[in-house]
């Protein structure tokens, strides 16, 4: 940046101020003390940041003049060859305003607003207030060492930008670990919640087990019932065909024997007449027939013999028929005994007192049914004996229950298995209860752990992160110390080339630490020296090389083009001979820094330096014009 024209207004002590400056060389102003040298420098510094170096922040109204009531600043600059207008108004009140616009063209400003204008000047200037008054702006008799963790160096330096990052990743650190505590917390809160549901291994698998088991038990005591009464119902039925069958078997038998002796008699008759027809017995029956049969002669004695055999053919009817009815009643008291089946299964099951429901305890065993032993609401009707059992079953195997003997035993056998299956039904519904109580809290418990397992998944995924931004930060630091390395190295180099000009070649090397301590090297005693073993003269040489050795460091590294710098009294305490060679030594900056302004009470004579621009101030004239 190269300053080519100031006018200001009622700013500090000008009344009206109005400088064309060249655009390179040195350019002084001289004056006496309180002549308004210094003001020029912070009219440049008000123009271009709205502050000044001198005055607060909060007090930037002091930047108008006394007695006035509003003060306004024009700075026309120049970087690489493209021109800029900057303005800017103040008052008493605090009203501040500022634009900045291309000359021609004012109406249609780059940028209007102070907020606006300093972000539009940053990337144009390269540097903002902190970098330029530790670098190109030296004010008044300030020349002591810069500190090495303004934000100044930082920039020089080149680590601003890594610990911006820096500051960033520690924020995230710091953020993403509290973070981390607030899941470790909600963990924790969850992880409590899911032991307080106290979830059993196997509990609802149990349950379910124990319900199918109960459910089956029910099941079979249905069936088992049913088996009953039907066995009942065959064996009342059965029991009528068996009399009815004893009867008609005890008929068949008679009527058999009746059968028998009939056949037997015409048999005998037959033969008798047929083959002893002279024997008397013969005649007698002879004598019988003919009294008793009408129109009975001897040619009917066949019909005797047709007879008897006819009568052996019923008598074989009857005994098949008795045969089968024999078979009939055994068949039907075989299917009556079949009763006894059921009822041998149904004395297989038996019913004992357990405790209240304990998942430790396992299933109870085939045909065993656990009653609560303390729910006095459960009831059974009185069961069969088993002796009662035993001798009906033996009636039964051997056909001789009855069919009421059967009926009155099943019906009280049957009222006791009803009463079973009903308190197995109450447990299925407790059993209902109790497993979906347990689905829930399953269903909790597992709505929990997925819950768990996201949060286990942020927080390693946030222990990750913290882990990368620690490692980051490592290699940022790393990164840091190495461009503070260079950036020593480097101000060491500049300052060993610009502090033999000031000190006319008997200091030439420098020691700077990382904290910008300063050692010189003595020619003469050829060791490096503190500098409060040199003349403050001396020291302000040393200074004033590393000053200017950390402008060309920022030109190098932000600064476009060539640039200004402005000292103001750069060479107070120096003699005559140290300003003679100080500004020989400011000639020959380079054409980075091309364009010098140097604030001095006076200048020695025959310092043989041309200045481009002179500028002469004094005590009590409130106005000042300069044309270059």
């Amino acid at each position: 940046m190269i300053i080519n024209r100031i006018r200001a207004q009622n700013v500090l002590k000008y009344a009206e101020l109005a400088i064309d400056a060249a655009p390179t060389g040195l350019i002084a102003i001289s004056g006496q003390n309180e002549s308004g040298k210094s003001s020029i420098g912070e009219t440049v510094c008000f123009a271009l940041f709205g502050r000044t170096f001198s005055i607060a922040p909060d007090e930037i109204e002091k930047v108008v003049r006394w007695g006035e009531n509003h003060c306004s600043v024009t700075l026309e600059f120049t970087v690489e060859e493209r021109a800029y207008v900057l303005s800017r108004f103040l008052d008493r009140d605090g009203n501040h305003s500022a634009k900045l616009a291309l000359p021609g063209d004012t109406d249609q400003p780059i940028a209007r607003g102070v907020q606006a204008v300093a972000d539009a000047l940053f990337p144009i200037l390269g540097f903002e207030f902190s970098e330029f008054v530790e670098s190109f702006y030296l004010a008044q008799r300030e020349i002591t060492t810069p500190h090495p963790h303004s934000q100044a160096v930082r920039i020089m330096a080149g680590v601003a930008p890594l610990e911006q990052v820096e500051r960033q990743l520690n924020n995230e650190i710091a953020e993403r670990e509290e973070l981390l505590g607030e899941l470790q917390a909600e963990w924790d809160a969850v992880d409590r919640d899911v032991q307080a549901l106290g979830i059993q291994d196997g509990r609802l698998q149990r349950l379910e087990e124990e319900r199918y088991h109960t459910e089956t038990q029910i099941r079979d005591i249905e069936t088992l019932v049913d088996e009953i009464d039907a066995g009942v119902a065959t064996c009342t039925a059965n029991t009528e065909e068996i009399q009815r069958a004893e009867g008609a078997k005890g008929r068949a038998s008679f009527l058999r024997f009746v059968v028998l002796l009939a056949a037997l008699a015409a048999a005998a008759v037959w033969g008798l007449l047929t083959y002893a027809p002279d024997h008397p017995q013969a005649e007698s029956l002879r004598g019988l027939l003919a009294q008793h049969v009408p129109q009975w002669d001897d040619s009917r004695i066949p019909w005797i013999g047709y007879a008897a055999a006819a009568l052996g053919v019923v008598f074989l009817l009857l005994w098949i028929r008795i045969a089968g009815l024999r078979g009939r009643i055994r068949t039907l008291r075989e299917e009556s005994a079949q009763l006894g089946g059921p009822l041998e299964r149904a004395r297989g099951i038996e019913v004992e007192a357990r405790p209240a429901r304990d998942d430790d305890v396992d299933g109870e065993g085939e045909g065993i049914v656990s009653v609560p032993d303390d729910d006095p609401g459960v009831y059974f009707p009185p069961r069969p004996e088993a002796d009662e059992y035993q001798s009906l079953r033996r009636l039964l195997d051997g056909g001789e229950a009855t069919a009421r003997m059967a009926s009155e035993y099943c019906q009280r056998e049957t009222a006791w298995l009803g009463a079973v299956s009903r308190e197995l039904g109450h447990q299925i519904g407790d059993l209902d209860v109790e497993i979906d109580d347990e689905q829930a809290r399953v269903q909790e418990a597992i709505d929990l752990a997925d819950v768990l397992n996201g949060l286990t998944d942020k927080r390693e995924e946030l222990a990750e992160r913290i882990a990368d931004r620690h490692r980051s930060l490592e290699l940022l630091e790393g990164a840091i110390a190495h461009l503070s390395n260079n950036f020593n190295r480097d101000v060491k180099e500049l300052v060993g080339r610009l502090l033999p000009l000031f000190t006319d070649g008997r200091y030439e090397h420098l020691q700077i630490d990382e904290g910008l301590k300063v050692r010189v090297f003595s020619s003469e005693k050829r060791d490096f020296m503190d500098l409060d073993e040199v003349s403050s003269g001396t020291q302000r040489q040393i200074m004033l090389a590393l000053r200017l050795a950390l402008s060309k460091k920022l030109l190098s590294r932000t600064v476009r083009g060539r640039q200004f710098a402005f000292l103001d009294e750069p060479f107070a305490f120096f003699d005559q001979d140290r300003t003679r060679k100080a500004l020989h030594a400011l000639t020959n900056l380079g054409d980075d820094i091309s364009q010098v302004w140097i604030v001095a009470q006076d200048f020695p004579d025959n310092c043989q330096v041309a200045f481009d621009t002179t500028i002469s101030c004094e005590r009590g004239v409130d106005t000042l014009e300069v044309q270059s």
